[in-house]
C-alpha cells in the first residue's frame, strides 16, 4: 500500500467499545464487576464496577455526552457525520470513510488505557485491558495495513506488564501504553527494567501518552460560573503531562542498558521537550555523588536516539523541530477526541507545516511513524 499520510495518535475508547465485550468470557470472580452497557432513561450508558461510568458513544475516555454549542470542533465533528450510521471508530469500514475525509491513509491506535484511572480493582483493570489487546488485535487484523494498535498495559506490577507486553507482540500489535502517573514505582525505578528489557528485544516502542495534570478546581456551588475557565486551564497543561515521563524515562538509564528500547510521548506535543532536555542536561552535568544520574550520555542525546513525541496542532512546530530533532517527531490527528482535529487534518497540516522542507514535513508526517511502527519496510 502506498502512504501518503499516517497518523501517529488515534484512538479507540471504552465508549465506543461493543458493549457486551467484556461480559462474554469474563471469570466468575469479576462477572459482576466487568464492564457493560445497561440501557437508562438517558440512553445507554457504561457501568463497571458497580459504578456508571458514562456514555456509550461519549466524549473520549470520560464518557460525557457528546453535544452541539459546546465547541466549533464538536459541531464540526457532528455536521460531517461521524454521530451518525453507528459507532465509527470500532467499525472498521465507517473508520476508513473517516480517515478517507482527514487525507489519513493509517493509524497508530492508542486504546483504553484510560479506565484503569476509573477502576479500583487491579485484577479488573489487567482483565480489561487483555481483552482489549485480544480485540483490537483482530480489528487490526481485518484491514491490514491501516492500523498499529497499542498493547494496554498493566502498571501494577512489572512483572505482569512484561508478560503482557510479550504476549501482545505475539497478536502482531506494534507497540504498547503504559499509564505513568498512578503506576505502582516511578518508572525511573529499576524494578520497571524487565518491561523496558522486553519492549526493546520485541521491537514494542512503550509509549507514556498523557493523562494530563490536574489544575485546581473550583468549587462545586461555584463550577457553573467558571466551568470555561477551568476547562481553559486544564487542557492548556494537558500535553504538560508528558515532562514527568521524559525526565524519569531519560533519569532511569533505560535507553542505556536496553539499546534498542524506543519510547514515544503519545499526544504531548514538543515546543515545551528543548527547555527540559536542557534542564536534565544540566541535571546530569551539575549532579554529583548521590545525586548524580550516572549516565554516560547527555539526556538530550539518549533523546535524539530512543525518543519521539507527538503533536495534532502547534503552529511553533516549524521553528523549534531544530531544537527537537526532525527523525524524533510524529503528527497525529488524535482522532476521534475533541482535543484533536478530525475533520480538519488536510487544512491544519497545509497551513501550520506548509513551510517546513518537503523532505521534514513527510517525515512528520508519514515517515517517523512509518518506520517506528513498521508501515514500511
Amino acid at each position: 500500500m502506498e502512504y501518503r499520510v499516517i497518523s501517529g495518535d488515534s484512538h479507540i475508547d471504552m465508549t465506543w467499545m461493543p458493549g457486551d465485550l467484556w461480559t462474554q468470557n469474563a471469570p466468575r470472580n469479576l462477572k459482576d464487576l466487568v464492564p457493560r452497557v445497561v440501557e437508562t432513561d438517558e440512553g445507554p450508558k457504561w457501568r463497571a464496577e458497580n459504578k456508571e461510568l458514562g456514555m456509550f458513544g461519549g466524549l473520549g475516555f470520560l464518557f460525557n455526552r457528546p453535544e452541539r454549542g459546546r465547541s466549533a470542533h464538536l459541531d464540526a465533528m457532528f455536521d460531517a457525520g461521524f454521530y451518525e450510521g453507528g459507532p465509527h471508530p470500532t467499525t472498521p469500514a465507517l473508520r476508513l470513510q473517516d480517515m478517507a475525509i482527514d487525507g489519513v491513509d493509517a493509524e497508530v491506535l492508542y486504546g483504553v488505557l484510560g479506565v484503569g484511572l476509573l477502576f479500583e480493582s487491579k485484577e479488573l483493570t489487567q482483565y480489561v485491558y487483555q481483552i482489549y489487546n485480544d480485540w483490537v488485535a483482530g480489528f487490526c487484523d481485518s484491514e491490514p495495513g491501516r492500523w498499529a494498535a497499542l498493547a494496554c498495559i498493566p502498571n501494577h506490577d512489572p512483572q505482569l506488564a512484561a508478560q503482557e507486553l510479550r504476549r501482545c507482540a505475539k497478536l502482531g500489535l506494534k507497540g504498547a501504553d503504559f499509564a505513568v502517573s498512578n503506576a505502582v514505582k516511578p518508572i525511573y525505578h529499576r524494578d520497571w527494567d524487565v518491561l523496558w528489557s522486553a519492549a526493546a528485544e520485541c521491537q514494542m516502542p512503550i509509549s507514556f501518552h498523557t493523562l494530563g495534570l490536574k489544575p485546581r478546581e473550583p468549587q462545586a456551588s461555584e463550577l457553573q460560573d467558571y466551568e470555561g475557565q477551568y476547562e481553559v486551564v486544564k487542557n492548556s497543561m494537558f500535553q504538560l503531562g508528558g515532562v514527568e515521563s521524559l525526565s524519569s524515562i531519560l533519569a532511569s538509564g533505560a535507553c542505556e542498558r536496553y539499546p534498542g528500547f524506543q519510547f514515544v510521548l503519545g499526544e504531548c506535543g514538543i515546543s515545551w521537550i528543548p527547555f527540559v532536555l536542557v534542564r536534565l542536561d544540566l541535571a546530569h552535568k551539575d549532579r554529583l555523588g548521590d545525586m548524580a544520574l550516572h549516565l554516560e550520555n547527555r539526556p538530550s542525546d539518549l533523546w535524539r536516539r530512543h525518543g519521539f513525541s507527538t503533536f495534532q496542532i502547534e503552529e511553533t512546530v516549524p521553528d523549534i523541530i531544530g531544537l527537537v530533532g526532525e527523525d524524533n517527531v510524529l503528527w497525529g490527528s488524535d482522532y476521534p477526541h475533541p482535543d484533536g482535529i478530525w475533520p480538519w487534518s488536510k487544512s491544519v497540516l497545509r497551513d501550520q507545516l506548509g513551510r517546513l522542507d518537503d523532505n521534514v514535513f513527510k517525515k512528520l508526517t508519514r515517515d517517523n511513524a512509518g518506520k517506528l511502527y513498521r508501515f514500511l519496510t
